[in-house]
């Protein structure tokens, strides 16, 4: 029996998804919570669907998604490099043709191009900016090539247009992630910028850029820095009042002085130079990796608590010598302190002393809340021992107290610490 023209079409939408039904804006949000390359596997399954990740809020492109290829995978050569390169960047510019601009939320990159690639990068960041993406992240050395390490001069690096920062796009970066790069300010950039996050790691820009981008990002709360050259004084007068978390490793600094009256989180990677946070009495939790091969125990327990008074919780790694002259008369003044961790990485000359038990002698400083202590790297050098003593004859709140003589290996660039 023929079924009527009207109960087929009812029998077709019963059968039809109830996902094809929902609001344009709710599929908008579903397709926005996969991944770039899963959403648009998902527009080949309904012809409604086709252009859903052509509006897609998160672009981040990299070489398992562009060219299903993960890292670790390069070929030596430079002929196939060279070709999968121009691959990435044709696919790239085939997506962005496509996509609406709209609702963009995240723009990433994340591949080894260099400053012969400036015409395709400065198009793709023109598209963030006139897409209004708050979150932008430029990643153009990602991985060390397996077997062998790519060396780079600074004139290899992309430079970020001088006109970024001016451009009305610019108001709606809250992020900004940079890696291997080289950024310039323009003589017109007067901000400010609503930046939350920056995060700037082998970057090339002078003290002055970086000073003058800092003093325009008054909404600050997260600030990160790694190798950045050849900034040498990193001083910022103006109150950062938002900033919470602060990381410097790596860079050659000789003096920093910041003014971060709420900073919660402080890491710092470097050699031993003087550091002033102004008037932050809020400082939590600090990690200090001091690098060199000077002793710069003594330095830890006499500079540092002039800067971090308030910290609970410290990680220190430090290099020491035999012995640490005048360490025991100083005043720890970590009147807050709960957590201490030391990782001691003795200098390759060291030896061991015999000097007689009645030359130590401590001066008292009080730690009151101290519950635990725990040092690593503890050979029983004279200087570890004081150390050691000192913490055990003043912290009567002690619960718990570690030494071991294993050292973790050691990044003495950035102070990373694995098993």
């Amino acid at each position: 029996m023929m079924l009527s023209p009207v109960k087929c079409t009812a029998k077709r939408s019963k059968s039809e998804p109830v996902i094809h039904s929902l609001p344009e804006g709710i599929m908008h949000d579903i397709i926005s919570r996969l991944t770039l390359k899963d959403a648009v596997r998902a527009s080949l399954v309904s012809t409604n669907w086709r252009r859903l990740w052509t509006c897609h809020s998160n672009l981040c492109f990299d070489s398992p998604t562009i060219l299903n290829r993960e890292y670790g995978t390069i070929s030596r050569s430079s002929s196939r490099r060279g070709r999968r390169r121009r691959r990435f960047i044709r696919r790239v510019d085939a997506i962005l043709e496509s996509h609406s601009g709209t609702g963009l939320r995240r723009f990433g990159i994340t591949f080894a191009l260099d400053a012969r690639h400036t015409e395709h990068l400065d198009r793709w960041l023109k598209f963030a900016l006139d897409s209004r993406a708050s979150e932008i992240a430029v990643n153009l050395f990602p991985v060390f090539y397996k077997g062998f390490v790519r060396s780079y001069e600074w004139e290899d690096a992309y430079t970020l247009p001088s006109h970024m920062f001016s451009s009305q796009g610019a108001s709606y970066i809250e992020s900004l992630e940079l890696v291997f790069a080289s950024l310039k300010l323009s003589r017109d950039f007067y901000g400010p910028l609503k930046l939350r996050v920056l995060d700037l790691q082998s970057v090339h820009m002078s003290e002055g850029d970086l000073e003058l981008l800092l003093s325009k990002c008054s909404s600050l709360e997260c600030l990160r820095l790694g190798r950045c050259y050849p900034v040498l004084n990193l001083k910022v007068q103006k109150p950062l009042c938002r900033l919470r978390n602060l990381s410097v490793r790596g860079c050659q600094l000789q003096v920093m002085e910041f003014s971060a009256p709420n900073l919660a989180k402080f890491e710092y990677s470097g050699q031993a130079i003087p550091i002033t946070l102004g008037e932050s009495m809020k400082p939590t939790e600090a990690t200090v990796t001091l690098l060199g091969y000077d002793d710069t125990l003594e330095h830890v327990f006499t500079e540092l608590p002039k800067t971090l008074s308030h910290v609970e919780t410290l990680s220190v790694n430090t290099c020491i010598n035999t012995e640490v002259v005048g360490f025991s008369n100083c005043l720890m003044k970590f009147t807050h302190l709960i957590k201490l961790e030391v990782t001691m990485l003795p200098h390759v000359s060291v030896g061991f002393s015999n000097e007689p038990e009645a030359y130590w002698h401590f001066r008292p400083c009080a730690h009151s809340h101290l519950e635990q202590f725990e040092v690593s790297g503890f050979i029983g050098l004279r200087s570890q021992l004081e150390v050691v003593l000192c913490i055990l004859d003043n912290a009567v709140a002690l619960r718990r107290m570690s030494v071991e003589p294993r050292v973790t290996a050691h990044d003495r660039v950035f102070g990373h610490l694995a098993e």
